[in-house]
């Protein structure tokens, strides 16, 4: 089994694992279910830092969707910032039901900025 510490990139895999079930308010033998698995062998993956085949990965990442460029290119997450990272992972775990009421959030704030710059630029 591949350890962590032998995958860069892949060092908050089993972390967000964990915090994407536990979001989705599933138990771990469910999600175990879901993709396949032992239930042991997801509780590895989460405490352990024990890095799952590439098909159990990639359900892993499906069903508790996280962001895969996260653990295939983190170049590109590293350019972002820790929040920036938190808030763009927290709604891919929204519910669709939710997301006009952020989108309206992002909007408002957009405009502000737009009219502080417009009122500096006065």
């Amino acid at each position: 089994m591949t350890k962590v510490e032998d995958c860069p990139g892949f060092e908050t895999f089993g972390a967000d694992v964990k915090a994407a079930r536990e979001t989705k308010r599933l138990a771990r033998k469910t999600l175990a279910e879901m993709v396949g698995i032992e239930w042991r062998y997801l509780a590895n993956i989460e405490n352990q830092g024990a890095i799952p085949s590439l098909p159990v990965m990639i359900q892993l990442i499906k069903v508790c969707g996280l962001p895969v460029e996260r653990y295939f290119n983190p170049e590109i997450m590293r350019e972002e910032s820790e929040q920036r990272q938190r808030v763009s992972h927290k709604l891919k775990l929204c519910p669709e039901e939710y997301l006009p009421i952020i989108e309206g959030a992002i909007d408002g704030a957009l405009k502000m900025e737009q009219t502080a710059k417009q009122k500096e630029d006065a």
